[in-house]
């Protein structure tokens, strides 16, 4: 019986793409604004590539991407001669704009039929603040690499699911977009995955397919169902 759903949330409740530009631009306003010696130093494509090798530099900060831009914001304005405490100030702005996404028209309304049913988790790679998406009231709890020092398709931010719920992995089914975040994850961690395909991608052979693919979160309840009885057949 499946108890938990765990939910990808970039490109599975919001078109990521647009959100992470403007979130971008808000990050480079403020360095326009009060850092301005780097933003003449730096364009928006030349900071991610700092960050970038930042991560290369620094394994332990390839997986928090907060962590990550809070570590290159502080060494650059050191480096610039601004006061590194104003760091933090620079990513708040970042993660507010990251945060303010437009749902996907069948958001809510499935979200709240299945909060009456399931348990819910977001489990994501990103730092989406919840509150601030206007979905975090949906979910018990959400796994992030902050809390992990890892992320998917690494089994161990399922088993952090676990932990956290006491739900085991046979009980959960995991929904996202990606093949090799979400559902190679998912399969890694043997917990049941159904793959969002919005835009009719192919899949990539060179990953295991999910259980049920849809193209709408609106056929989500049906997948699990599905899943349900796959599992009863398979003990029957």
């Amino acid at each position: 019986m499946i108890e938990l759903i765990t939910i990808d949330l970039d490109d599975t409740l919001w078109d990521a793409g647009p959100v992470l530009m403007r979130a971008e631009e808000a990050h480079y306003a403020w360095l326009v604004e009060r850092a301005s010696r780097i933003a003449a130093h730096y364009d928006i494509g030349q900071l991610q590539q700092y960050r970038r090798e930042l991560a290369h530099a620094d394994p332990t900060l390839r997986h928090d991407f907060t962590a990550l831009r809070l570590a290159a914001l502080t060494q650059l304005l050191t480096t610039f001669g601004y006061d590194a405490e104003l760091a933090p100030q620079c990513v708040q702005a970042f993660l507010v704009a990251r945060s303010k996404v437009t749902l996907y028209p069948e958001v809510d309304q499935v979200l709240h039929e299945l909060a009456r049913d399931y348990r819910l988790v977001a489990l994501t790679n990103g730092n989406t603040d919840l509150a601030l998406a206007g979905v975090a009231h949906y979910f018990e709890c959400c796994i992030a690499p902050s809390n992990t020092g890892t992320s998917k398709p690494d089994p161990r931010m399922f088993a952090a699911v676990t932990q956290r719920t006491g739900v085991q992995t046979t009980a959960m089914v995991h929904v996202g977009d990606e093949p090799l975040y979400d559902i190679e994850g998912a399969h890694r961690a043997a917990v049941a995955a159904v793959w969002i395909n919005r835009h009719a991608r192919e899949w990539p052979d060179k990953y295991r397919p999910a259980a049920v693919e849809i193209n709408t979160l609106h056929d989500l309840r049906a997948a699990i169902e599905q899943i349900e009885l796959t599992k009863t057949q398979d003990f029957s």
